[in-house]
């Protein structure tokens, strides 16, 4: 009987205990266990997103500029840098060109990421973003599940650059919840390619509108795309949103955080493009006049000045021909540069007796019709793609009376 009462006893104080621990509070159970239940995840400080913008560098693929989301959890001291990145261009120029190099979402931390622009003298900026809690948890959510899926597209910057993409996950987080946008600059009636055009040209870095101009095909000529669609340049990202509201209230503060001072003086080089197709059209133009000067050495520097223009179109035309016909990078498909600057002339120059005329002729009409396009308020080509076609067209006069003997 002693047993069993004793058997009794601790059961009954093993119940005692377990109903003691049941009435313990979730706070205080998961206190116990090490957790804290006492956080509220729905203040409006638990999570910070904001939107960061950087001013444009001087390599290509940085001539737009750059927008990333900064997300900071102060509760768990978590603050991350969610950006979109192409694999690397200049070890990969070859597969960029191609068409196969990949971009995606990465996630650093803000001192490993802001230490280049730092290095450059770039200005970085961020702008709070002003969501609602459940809607900076959601966009957490995606942004890390981008993150895990790493360089997972191909790289098309006009239709999936950094800032289309913020766009695009912002828009994804709000789950139905309408951004109203304020008015529109007249700008926006334009094309992308028009945009890119007037970013770079702001920058001063133009060597790298007149390579982006060589690029780009006319896939992003089209008018008609919807305005949000073209916020393809940070900084006018910022400059929209700063005018837009969701749920009655501003969706992005106006004045920004500095956290990267811009420190580079903006390069200006006397070398333009336009500058440097000017001279080889002077040049083309004194290797026409020595068909009518008696010197011998004139007319040598007049056929090193033919082979150099027709070299330099020849490589203007290698890049175009490979990117329309054989490349799968993006808005390349059809491009207005492939008709004065392809490889044709140069594999058929020993017949040039038979087309030099000819095509003289349908290079004067292309350069005609591009110039008024710009006179339109139509930007398809560079100034200095048309002068260098004039270039290429006085050679081929030349061509033309050498044979005639004129």
């Amino acid at each position: 009987m002693k047993r069993i009462a004793t058997i009794l006893l601790c059961l009954s104080l093993f119940i005692c205990a377990f109903a003691q621990q049941d009435s313990l509070s979730v706070a205080e159970r998961n206190a116990l266990q090490g957790f804290n239940d006492t956080i509220d995840r729905e203040a409006e400080d638990f999570i910070r997103v904001n939107l960061v913008v950087c001013d444009p560098g001087e390599v290509l693929y940085a001539s737009f500029g750059h927008a990333m989301l900064r997300m900071q959890c102060p509760t768990f001291e978590l603050d991350y840098v969610f950006t979109y990145e192409s694999e690397p261009i200049r070890e990969n120029r070859g597969r960029f060109l191609k068409g196969d190099l990949k971009m995606g979402m990465y996630a650093f931390s803000p001192e490993v990421i802001f230490a280049p622009y730092r290095e450059d003298g770039r200005g970085v900026r961020e702008y709070k973003l002003n969501l609602a809690p459940k809607q900076k948890q959601n966009l957490w959510r995606i942004m890390e599940k981008l993150a895990a899926k790493g360089a997972d597209q191909p790289y098309d910057y006009y239709n999936h650059g950094c800032a289309i993409s913020i766009v695009h996950v912002v828009k994804q987080a709000l789950k139905g919840t309408p951004i109203e946008y304020g008015e529109w600059s007249t700008k926006y009636n334009g094309t992308l390619r028009e945009l890119g055009y007037e970013c770079v040209t702001k920058s001063k870095f133009l060597w790298n509108r007149f390579a982006l101009m060589t690029l780009a095909g006319s896939d992003i000529d089209n008018r008609d795309i919807a305005k949000e669609k073209k916020l393809i340049v940070p900084a006018d990202l910022a400059e929209v949103w700063q005018q837009a509201t969701i749920d009655g209230h501003p969706l992005l503060d106006k004045e920004p955080h500095i956290l990267v001072p811009s420190t580079e003086a903006k390069k200006t080089s006397w070398c333009t493009p336009l500058l440097t197709s000017i001279v080889f059209l002077l040049m083309a133009l004194f290797s026409l006049a020595t068909l009518w000067m008696p010197n011998k050495g004139c007319r040598i520097v007049g056929n090193v000045i033919d082979y150099g223009v027709l070299s330099i179109a020849t490589l203007i035309g290698a890049v175009v021909t490979y990117t329309v016909l054989f490349s799968t990078l993006p808005c390349t498909r059809w491009n207005w540069l492939i008709i004065p600057f392809n490889i044709l002339p140069a594999v058929a120059w020993h017949w040039r007796k038979y087309w030099a005329l000819v095509w003289a002729i349908v290079l004067m009409t292309w350069s005609l019709v591009m110039t008024s396009a710009w006179l339109c308020g139509h930007i398809w080509v560079e100034w200095a793609h048309i002068v260098l076609s004039m270039a290429f067209v006085t050679i081929l006069l030349k061509q033309y009376l050498k044979i005639k003997k004129i």
